[in-house]
């Protein structure tokens, strides 16, 4: 009996740890970070926060989860196609795991649980994101960080517009369409990314080695640029105006022909 009652005092205590630290993350949040509910769709780069405080280190754990149903019809007077019925597709499921380390430091790792094609999970990628050099020495750079973004890491790059609105597995809602284009441009590298956000002027400049999938014994040793320019204003409450541009430009060793893959 003594035994049971120590356990249940220990339960009862572990339990209110655990909601005192939830109590304790619900009063932190995430700079510099797009919002994965509605508050995210139509926003592109996320949004440059520098008067917002850092509360300490904050783990932020999220999935995604999408089940779609089926209903379409195809026909071919050549070959003959698969007879397909209306029917719900295979689940796909995301892992998300955002941490913020310091002032200004993020860092972001997505893992496809279920995904088409893989029957195992699998880490898509991750980056750093740095908006501020407060973690490295107070006031360093400081001016200059209110406009500028560092971010490196192995992920989509930030080539055109169209990645901001694109389902990612499972990661469906920011999607009007829920599938994506039949050209989806879509890679994820080893990258540098250098972005500048600045009363609505957008920059960037980045590199890659422009490998999907990595080998040290690839006698491939190409490299790619890529970056992008535009503006996005709003006039008005119910006026926006966006309009960029980007490039992609590979060295003319290897193959990387693959950016609408």
């Amino acid at each position: 009996m003594k035994a049971l009652t120590k356990t249940l005092s220990f339960v009862v205590l572990m339990s209110i740890f655990a909601m005192g630290s939830a109590f304790g993350q619900a009063n932190k949040h995430l700079l510099n970070f797009r919002g994965v509910d509605k508050s995210g769709i139509n926003v592109f780069e996320a949004p440059k926060t520098p008067n917002k405080t850092f509360d300490g280190l904050f783990v932020w754990v999220g999935g995604d989860f999408a089940l779609q149903f089926q209903g379409l019809s195809q026909t071919n007077s050549g070959d003959s196609l698969a007879d397909i019925k209306n029917n719900f597709n295979l689940p796909s499921a995301n892992l998300n795991l955002d941490v913020q380390l310091e002032k200004g430091l993020r860092m972001h790792l997505r893992t496809y649980l279920s995904s088409r094609h893989h029957t195992e999970a699998y880490v898509k990628g991750g980056y750093m994101q740095i908006d501020n050099l407060d973690f490295i020495q107070e006031g360093l750079l400081s001016e200059l960080m209110e406009s500028v973004r560092i971010k490196v890491g192995m992920d989509q790059i930030n080539y055109g517009d169209a990645q901001f609105r694109r389902s990612d597995n499972a990661s469906a809602l920011y999607n009007p369409f829920v599938g994506n284009y039949i050209m989806d441009s879509f890679t994820t590298e080893p990258f540098i990314e250098f972005t500048v956000l600045n009363s609505g002027f957008i920059g960037v400049i980045g590199a890659t080695n422009g490998r999907l999938n990595q080998s040290v014994t690839s006698s491939d040793e190409g490299y790619v640029v890529f970056g992008k320019l535009g503006v996005d204003i709003q006039p008005q409450r119910d006026l926006r105006l966006r309009l960029t541009g980007s490039f992609y430009s590979s060295s003319d060793k290897g193959t990387r022909d693959y950016i609408y893959g």
